[in-house]
């Protein structure tokens, strides 16, 4: 009685280790190599259910005080044209500036550090610096879709250049890290000096009387052509800085423009109007076309809304506990010069059709369990949402299904294109692993 009494705890013992082994294997990105027999055998698997996926607009981001700066236009042959604008104040760096006893505006230069760029950095870019001619407010000027006034007619300054965001600079009389310099006229610096004393002794008085800068990069008209290039606004060189001479001395003052400042970004994707006829398509309603391909672009461009239509009535919610849930996707176009995001997020879709702003549960797991990062081997991403599933299942969330967003933290404006859900080459793919109750 004793030997059977043993035997049988034994054989359960081996039964829990064979379904916890089996709930901590990996799922194959491209079909089950990695499944055991034995795992097939004590639990059920499916990669067929329906996923129906198409291509929607995004919602404008929220770009108050960004640590970097945006400016560029890129003409991506799939996505079309993209622009990037940059606007902020730029402040005094002392209270009570002075210049001295009749000064003289000798030069200027606009400093920006770099810190990455997106698309083709071979291509000649032209920047333009324009002085605001409205005041930057926290209520109105905080989301990408958003624009302020700038006068045309006085440009402070431009310059044409190609990219060089990881080459070293020379100037000053030595090597300095990566920086853009844009040459700043004699507008700017005869109207500072010709201020009123009290424009000039605190930091809010000089930007009543100075709004701030605008930067607009000259459009992008060729296919393949410009970038979208960052500048890192949390050094002390985000600065003017400004040489002059006085009946004294021959000096210099620095402005800021820097994380110090209120500043804010547009987007501008133009409509998607020079985007391939598919992805305009599907953008104004047909979603049919999503079977082909999808696709995905950052700085509020667009995103892609993904959702199982059928999944609740392919199980019986009350007998199928999940034990293994992974969304596979697979990159269609590898690009040297536009690449894909190096990871990706998904969200919750709410009753309006908004993407909801807080993590599906998955993602509380932590990064390494939701996963959403690019493998360059396979050139495909994978999300572990089992969670979300099973909740699915038990209707504790909505079926509205999820959008796959390229993330605030892609900073760069990258894109993807995916191969759709009833393409040939598709690896647009639900793997469940599940155990049926009794």
């Amino acid at each position: 009685m004793k030997r059977l009494v043993y035997l049988r705890q034994l054989a359960f013992i081996a039964l829990i280790s064979l379904l916890v082994s089996s709930c901590t294997k990996e799922i194959s990105p491209i079909g089950t190599e990695l499944l055991d027999s034995l795992d097939l055998l004590s639990m059920g698997y499916t990669d067929t259910i329906q996923i129906r996926a198409y291509t929607i607009p995004d919602d404008s981001v929220y770009t108050r005080d960004l640590d970097y700066a945006q400016i560029g236009s890129m003409y991506d042959p799939i996505f079309g044209r993209t622009s990037a604008t940059f606007y902020s104040q730029v402040i005094t760096t002392t209270a009570r500036a002075r210049f001295g006893t009749d000064p003289v505006f000798d030069s200027a230069f606009l400093y920006l550090p770099y810190k990455s760029a997106y698309g083709d950095t071979l291509t000649n870019m032209k920047f333009y610096v324009y002085p605001l001619t409205e005041d930057i407010l926290d209520s109105v000027h905080s989301y990408s879709n958003r624009t302020i006034g700038y006068d045309k007619n006085k440009p402070l300054g431009e310059l044409t250049f190609q990219p060089r965001p990881y080459d070293s600079a020379y100037y000053a009389g030595e090597k300095q890290a990566p920086i853009l310099r844009i040459p700043i006229n004699k507008t700017f610096g005869d109207m500072v000096m010709a201020a009123d004393t009290t424009s000039l002794n605190t930091v809010s008085a000089f930007v009543e009387f100075f709004k701030g800068i605008c930067i607009v990069a000259e459009p992008q008209n060729a296919p393949g052509k410009g970038s979208i290039v960052s500048f890192d606004l949390g050094t002390v060189n985000s600065i003017i800085k400004m040489h002059f001479r006085n009946t004294e001395d021959t000096t210099s003052y620095t402005f800021e423009v820097s994380t110090a400042c209120a500043h804010f970004q547009n987007y501008d994707h133009n409509g998607y109007a020079e985007a391939i006829p598919i992805l305009k398509q599907q953008l104004e309603g047909n979603t049919s076309l999503g079977q082909q391909f999808l696709f995905a672009q950052g700085l509020g461009g667009i995103k892609i809304k993904i959702e199982f239509p059928y999944l609740k009535t392919s199980f019986d919610p009350k007998k199928t506990v999940l034990n293994d849930a992974q969304l596979i996707l697979g990159n269609a176009s590898v690009s040297a010069d536009f690449v894909n995001p190096s990871s990706l997020t998904l969200r919750g879709v709410g009753e309006a059709g908004t993407t909801n702003p807080s993590s599906i549960v998955d993602e509380n797991e932590g990064s390494g369990y939701f996963d959403g990062t690019y493998d360059k081997g396979s050139k495909m991403y994978r999300f572990r949402i089992t969670r979300y599933i099973q909740q699915l299942l038990l209707g504790e969330v909505n079926n509205n299904g999820l959008h796959l967003i390229i993330p605030s933290s892609n900073y760069n404006g990258s894109r993807l294109v995916l191969n759709g859900t009833s393409s040939p080459q598709s690896d647009l793919k639900l793997y469940l692993r599940y155990t049926k109750l009794q």
